[in-house]
């Protein structure tokens, strides 16, 4: 089975919240509506977005995704990632505009560096709660990123490139740190909540590989939630297993 193939598969009958972020608000996503937004992305990466659209076969395509740490930056790299696409997921702070990573396309809940991006394709994603579209009008050749994924069926389409890791290499790109956190949630012996109190977001192939063994992870934002209040937030979340 294709890695795509297998995180929908696995995602879709996840019935239990995979991901719950407390930041500036909280975000709850079960495994089935990740299965559907993963599923709407790599539709509109496939159909619309992709280089191979215009003959171009040699080079993969690429992504740049520059959104605020949370499930929208995390399933638009699994999308792609699993796609074959190249990806750079960066913030606000950091806006690349050198050619050392060329990109097809940009795609951010800001419109300063979009009107600054010479992408062929350049996305609005609004991240407010419960968006649907872009709030407001967007400047010429800028996309409403939500309104193109609302198009695009809840169901795969297409398929991945040969590029594409398989699911076993892409869950081996976890970054160095993160493996403690793999480490203590497969010693539970069982699919676990897991809770996480960090000024960092998890990487996407740390959570595809905590989802893909059944487990649940909460992220408390340190720079939101004392360490006091996280315990709080812990504790109604019924988490089995906190790391700092």
């Amino acid at each position: 089975m294709q890695a795509i193939s297998h995180f929908l598969s696995t995602s879709s009958q996840a019935n239990y919240p995979i991901l719950t972020h407390y930041h500036s608000f909280r975000d709850e996503i079960s495994g089935p509506v990740a299965s559907r937004w993963v599923s709407k992305m790599a539709n509109l990466l496939a159909s619309d977005l992709s280089n191979d659209l215009f003959g171009n076969t040699d080079t993969p395509s690429s992504i740049l995704i520059e959104l605020p740490a949370g499930w929208q930056a995390t399933f638009w790299q699994v999308s792609a990632d699993l796609m074959g696409w190249e990806t750079r997921n960066t913030l606000f702070s950091q806006h690349l505009y050198s050619n050392a990573f060329s990109f097809d396309v940009h795609l951010s809940n800001e419109l300063a560096p979009l009107e600054a991006s010479t992408a062929a394709w350049r996305l609005a994603h609004s991240t407010a709660p419960l968006a649907m579209r872009w709030r407001g009008s967007l400047p010429s050749g800028i996309l409403d990123a939500l309104s193109e994924l609302m198009a695009q069926s809840d169901q795969f389409e297409y398929e991945t490139l040969d590029s594409a890791p398989s699911m076993t290499d892409y869950l081996s790109q976890i970054k160095v740190g993160e493996e403690d956190l793999l480490k203590e949630a497969s010693a539970q012996g069982q699919p676990t909540r897991l809770g996480l109190y960090s000024e960092s977001f998890p990487s996407a192939p740390l959570l595809t590989h905590l989802w893909m063994d059944g487990h649940s992870v909460v992220v408390v934002d340190k720079s939101h939630y004392t360490l006091e209040k996280s315990q709080e937030i812990f504790a109604s979340e019924k988490v089995r297993l906190v790391v700092d």
